[in-house]
């Protein structure tokens, strides 16, 4: 599943863009990057093996920081916002799939972390990623993204269910 399309222009005039991508692409591609992340984490330190899973980790920590956002239902629709001053202007991307999707973009280059330390590691990540699971499925080619002052906010549609009639229902339960 792959459909690619651009968001409504956000403030700054930036398009936004929204791919249709199946939930398990989307692990694929965040774990690819974790892994090219923790790979040159390992060379920084000169190869040394004996740290793997602690490259990791930091590789995860780098890419994929947690991020305030909220998720609210309304109607047949579900709404995601997030701050979208994480990112830098014009490389957002929206994967979505029917019960998950990804919002991801290269971060602005702000070298301070949530505690005022100056950490180098932005400079060095080539994108961040906030993954979301979807409490409900739903439609991923109905997608409406935009920008509204630093906030980017998604509208998702909730996925048609499929009416099964009393009749078809008794004739699957005595088959």
């Amino acid at each position: 599943m792959r459909a690619e399309r651009y968001g409504e222009n956000s403030s700054a005039g930036e398009k936004l863009k929204v791919v249709a991508i199946g939930a398990s692409e989307q692990t694929r591609r965040i774990k690819e990057a974790v892994a090219r992340r923790a790979y040159e984490i390992f060379q920084s330190r000169g190869s040394s093996r004996s740290n793997e899973l602690e490259d990791w980790r930091q590789a995860e920590a780098e890419l994929m920081r947690p991020r305030c956002s909220g998720q609210m239902s309304i109607d047949g629709t579900v709404w995601v916002g997030l701050d979208g001053t994480i990112f830098k202007d014009g490389t957002v991307e929206i994967w979505i799939a029917p019960r998950k999707m990804t919002i991801c973009g290269t971060p602005h280059m702000s070298n301070m972390n949530a505690y005022g330390k100056d950490t180098g590691a932005c400079c060095r990540v080539g994108m961040i990623f906030h993954a979301l699971d979807l409490a409900v499925e739903i439609d991923p080619s109905c997608v409406t993204a935009k920008f509204r002052g630093p906030s980017l906010q998604i509208l998702l549609r909730k996925a048609q269910t499929k009416q099964v009639k009393p009749q078809e229902e008794a004739r699957a339960a005595a088959a």
